[in-house]
């Protein structure tokens, strides 16, 4: 089974495949189901992981973390990330929103990244399965979990909550695109020099997706 038909909500809300006829395309349509795909996905973290949504903040970790945006907003990875999350000239005032958004920026862009073309389009190119079924597992498997791209992609090819599995052809370009994410959650502190999961991201990384997703992890 192809990445695309790894879902966790039903195909016609994953891509543009299947729309060769661009006359025929209904944009209202398709934003419908998008927007339906993200609520489904926020709702698949929520109930795969209960106690990330009731827990607390490390607040030490967030704070530096935060401030360490703040102080390097012209340096990479954080001009990218203050431009994909579309800050502006206004970052958002406190930590707990600046820090979900940063880490969620390019999962889902609300403006321009900067970054080259291929590795843009390579992030877009993952699928809410994809994001949520490593995220999930990274997550459940708990604080120190190896996070490097290839154990994302495992991670994700294993979660019991992603219907389907990938083919041998998914895992370049997917482990191509964890492999941009990788190192800038090790700047946000989610993972540590050794790229393991902190306790920073476990608590993080979870609501950085829902965010990207439109929706909230401590909120139906």
């Amino acid at each position: 089974m192809s990445d695309s038909d790894r879902n966790v909500t039903p195909p016609a809300a994953d891509d543009l495949d299947g729309y060769d006829d661009l006359e025929g395309f209904d944009a209202d349509e398709f934003l419908q189901e998008w927007q339906e795909a993200d609520r489904t996905a926020v709702e698949l973290l929520r109930e795969a992981l209960p106690g990330v949504a009731e827990a607390s903040a490390p607040q030490e970790a967030l704070a530096t973390a935060s401030q360490r945006v703040r102080d390097r907003l012209t340096d990479w990875p954080y001009r990218h990330l203050a431009a994909a999350a579309d800050w502006g000239r206004r970052l958002p005032a406190d930590d707990e929103t600046l820090w979900t958004q940063a880490a969620g920026a390019l999962v889902s862009m609300h403006g321009e990244s900067g970054l080259g073309s291929h590795e843009e389009s390579s992030l877009m190119a993952l699928q809410h399965a994809d994001w949520a079924g490593a995220v999930i597992g990274l997550t459940r498997a708990g604080v120190g979990t190896r996070a490097w791209p290839e154990d994302l992609f495992d991670l994700a090819d294993k979660c019991p909550e992603i219907e389907g599995s990938y083919e041998p052809d998914d895992r370049e370009p997917i482990v191509f695109a964890f492999g941009l994410m990788v190192p800038i959650w090790e700047a946000l502190g989610a993972l540590d020099e050794h790229r393991r999961l902190t306790p920073l991201g476990h608590w993080g990384l979870p609501r950085a997706l829902a965010w990207a997703w439109d929706g909230s992890l401590d909120e139906e």
